[in-house]
């Protein structure tokens, strides 16, 4: 009994490792209305403004996102971020897309 509870008590104190970020890509491709998640595991935004059912934006080309707050839009640049499945995973936590402007600088 005591090599079973041994055991099952290490599956639960095993730390979960979280999801490993895609490599940096030149390019991204994002429809309308996509959760954005911060790398944190927040919701903090919903893709918006997407001008074809999907579109993809490469290096300098940003897209916008729509937070909860009414038109309060911010530009994600390609390299910040990374689709996995439906949803756009951000290389930032919640606290710090929150923090930069609106518009940051495309450098």
């Amino acid at each position: 009994m005591q090599p079973l509870f041994l055991f099952l008590s290490s599956l639960i104190l095993a730390p979960q490792a979280a999801p490993a970020p895609a490599p940096i890509s030149e390019s991204i491709t994002v429809q309308d209305g996509m959760a954005v998640i911060s790398s944190d595991g927040v919701t903090v935004a919903k893709t918006a403004y997407i001008p074809k059912p999907s579109q993809t934006y490469v290096a300098e080309k940003s897209f916008f996102t729509l937070e909860e707050r009414i038109f309060f839009l911010r530009r994600i640049y390609p390299r910040e971020a990374w689709v996995d499945g439906n949803v756009v995973r951000l290389r930032m936590t919640a606290k710090q897309f929150r923090a930069r402007s609106q518009n940051p600088p495309a450098y």
